[in-house]
């Protein structure tokens, strides 16, 4: 039985219209697409995931009935606003200096003394307690998260000084420090529970 337009047929290209020219587009514009990201996050694997996220979003919601320049335009706009999203993700996370580790802690045997004596020696505690559980967590962290950490939080330096002291780039930087402090939360709780 010949196959009539308004039967269905069993070609990929019958079950996907439009699949050909979407590879095109694909195979044409990932790598500049791929490389208008990276300038911007500055590290390969975040650069490939938003990557992967632009064009995941294309097969979605993309009209290849467009002329190619609109296309272009719409990837773009679509990989600008990943990179608005990362970033935003990027400096939401709360940053903590050890100092603030210990806020509020006081050992138990000096709660019955009162005094400026006593505060400072409750002060001191608490101080000392801290910095022995950041030292703790610390190395609990591979040696790339807690050389960041430290540069950044104990030895309180720049980004651009940390990525100087690190030999990698500003991007790269801010990156890791991110990811540090990620699994420096994720130790904590793990810690704590």
């Amino acid at each position: 039985m010949a196959t009539t337009p308004e039967q269905p047929s069993d070609s990929p290209a019958a079950e996907a219209p439009g699949r050909g020219l979407f590879e095109e587009i694909y195979e044409a514009q990932v790598v500049p697409i791929y490389r208008f990201i990276y300038a911007r996050v500055g590290n390969a694997p975040d650069a490939e995931d938003l990557t992967a996220q632009v064009f995941m979003r294309a097969v979605e919601q993309l009209d290849t009935t467009r002329d190619m320049g609109q296309i272009v335009s719409w990837l773009y706009r679509v990989g600008q606003n990943a990179i608005a999203d990362y970033w935003r993700a990027f400096y939401r996370l709360p940053v903590i200096g050890t100092d603030q580790v210990g806020a509020g802690w006081e050992p138990a045997d000096t709660s019955e003394r009162s005094g400026p004596e006593a505060s400072r020696e409750r002060s001191g505690a608490g101080e000392d307690r801290a910095r022995k559980q950041v030292d703790s967590l610390l190395r609990r962290l591979p040696a790339n998260y807690r050389r960041v950490l430290e540069l950044r939080f104990i030895q309180r330096l720049s980004v651009a000084e940390t990525a100087d002291e690190m030999g990698i780039t500003r991007g790269n930087a801010k990156v890791l420090q991110y990811r540090a402090l990620r699994k420096a939360a994720l130790v904590g709780e793990a810690a704590d529970g």
